[in-house]
């Protein structure tokens, strides 16, 4: 009876595949000591749907099941208002149904054993070498199958680091723009085997690339604008249209990335640039800081992890707007401007008086500039040469630009100066004779006056195009206040004439609001912001008739 037992256990042990084998997932407690409640954790996960994504599995402490054929996993610790945390976990613990796998293979081999030393005495004598040789052969094969590491049964995650809060009602904090510009040799990789060769710094080895990275006005300032907007730095409308009040603007640059790869992980040490933005570009004092970013999944196939190099960079905004070298070197924008005009002399020119009769009479006064990149409009405001167009029609100020008259002629303009923040600039052609607007200089215009809009939209051929609307509203942009009408506008027309119906000029177009769905929505820089945003002067102008 005895026999009889053993031998089916020993029959059932051998029909079956190695118990360690089977030994797919880990249950794993996760728990974090915090002073505050509600610390979500999260597990990673993978579909073809959505990608890698984290899955949340508890608040403050969980029981998390952990795939021990999977080379790693990734905790995320987060909690809104909080620096997010991240663990990669290895699977590190000798798998311990190894044991019973070697236990029964070494019972396998005693039953061979057994069964060869009693050869053909007895009749069961091959059996017991038969099932003995299918014990040790399964789970012989269980020794050598995975997994044969698996992940551990409690984790005790990282707390977080509390962002900080704005504690000034009336700041309005905006990144004006992050760039890309890492230099050859900048952005380099280091591979390590394991964790503790990390914590160890032994590399198997290190790359960088010889490709620069130039990439301005980068989409990274987005993530920072979602951030500074929930800490209170940044108003809520603050990336809408128009600028609201006169905000503290900086902007930053990525000029280092250096990758630490381990297994399927990575994690970015990165160095940023910081200055205060101004609008006129002038030089401030610059501040060079560090960060490093979360562990995340590394994809040979893709470039830069953007979210790991947005998380690192976060870190680095909130050490710039807390640093005295940005801070110190803030001013405001009246003051930029002062500093910017400090040199100019005032440009005298002759007031023109508004002419009676059609509008179409002021279509000579309008001129066509183009550039390599396209093309813009412009208004003559001087017999002798003197235009008005957009800052950013003539963006490149080295340059010269091709000047396009209504009777055809074609003439070469210099660049004489320029405003950025109200982007205007003044451009000189060498002749006389031209046919200037008359010019209205009052801040009376009144909405649901009738306009026109003169400029050369969309190809070169159709210049001195004349369309007609209304004044629609009044909008304060920032420090200045934008005419908005529902003119028919398009690209090119920027630069070019918003004309009352006597044909008197009273604004530049400025620009048109584009979007599904979007019509009839222009705006125009009114003109009696020419005087002091480009140091003109009209002695003794005539009023307009949009006073």
């Amino acid at each position: 009876m005895r026999t009889h037992t053993i031998l089916g256990l020993a029959t059932a042990a051998a029909l079956l595949p190695s118990c360690s084998a089977l030994n797919f997932a880990t249950k794993a407690e996760m728990s974090i000591a915090m002073d505050v409640d509600s610390v979500a954790i999260s597990l990673d996960e993978w579909d073809w749907d959505e990608g890698f994504y984290y899955e949340l599995e508890g608040y403050d402490q969980a029981e998390v099941s952990l795939n021990n054929t999977e080379e790693y996993h990734i905790v995320q610790v987060s909690k809104e208002g909080y620096f997010p945390a991240t663990v990669p976990l290895f699977p590190t613990q000798r798998n311990p149904l190894k044991i019973v796998d070697a236990g029964l293979t070494a019972a396998g081999v005693a039953m061979m054993g057994r069964g060869l030393s009693e050869g053909a005495e007895t009749d069961n004598a091959g059996l017991w070498a038969g099932l003995g040789f299918g014990l040790a052969f399964y789970n012989g094969l269980g020794l050598l199958a995975p997994p044969k590491r698996v992940y551990e049964r409690a984790y005790d995650l990282p707390s977080l680091t509390p962002m900080p809060t704005c504690d000034n009602d009336t700041t309005n904090l905006l990144i004006e723009g992050f760039h890309m510009r890492i230099d050859s040799g900048m952005h380099s990789w280091a591979y390590y085997e394991t964790m503790r060769d990390f914590d160890r710094n032994h590399d198997e080895y290190r790359r960088e690339s010889d490709e620069a990275i130039e990439l301005e006005y980068s989409n990274l300032d987005e993530d920072m604008a979602e951030v500074l907007i929930l800490q209170g730095y940044q108003e809520d409308d603050a990336g809408s249209l128009f600028e609201k009040g006169n905000a503290v603007k900086i902007a930053g640059a990525l000029t280092k990335v250096e990758e630490h790869r381990v297994a399927g992980v990575v994690r970015y040490d990165v160095s940023s640039e910081w200055w205060m933005h101004n609008a006129y570009d002038m030089e401030t004092d610059t501040l060079s800081l560090a960060s490093t970013s979360v562990w995340g999944p590394y994809d040979p196939t893709d470039g830069l992890d953007r979210e790991l190099v947005s998380d690192a960079l976060i870190h680095s905004m909130f050490d710039a707007i807390s640093s005295p070298v940005i801070l110190d070197s803030w001013v405001s924008e009246s003051e930029w401007a002062a500093m910017w005009k400090k040199d100019w002399e005032t440009i005298e020119l002759t007031p023109v008086a508004p002419s009676e009769g059609k509008v179409a009479r002021a279509l000579p006064s309008v001129v066509t500039i183009n550039a390599s990149d396209g093309h813009g409009s412009g208004c003559i405001i001087s017999e002798d040469g003197w235009i008005v167009t957009n800052h950013h029609v003539v963006g490149d100020t080295t340059l010269t630009y091709e000047v396009f008259f209504e009777d055809g002629t074609k003439l070469v303009a210099e660049i004489e100066r320029w405003e950025p923040l109200f982007d205007l600039a003044l451009i000189k052609v060498d002749t006389t004779g031209l046919v200037p607007f008359a010019i209205d200089l009052s801040e009376g215009i009144a909405v649901g006056d009738e306009v026109f809009a003169i400029g050369t939209p969309y190809d070169v051929e159709l210049g001195a195009t004349l369309t007609k609307g209304i004044i629609s509203g009044k909008r304060k942009d920032g420090n200045r206040t934008l005419i908005q009408s529902d003119v028919s506008i398009s690209p090119g027309n920027s630069g070019g004439a918003l004309v009352d119906a006597q044909g008197t000029l009273i604004g530049i177009v400025n620009q048109k609001v584009f979007g599904l769905g979007v019509e009839g929505i222009g705006f125009a820089i009114p003109t009696h912001y020419l005087a002091d945003g480009l140091g003109l002067d009209w002695d003794n102008p005539e009023p307009g008739s949009a006073d």
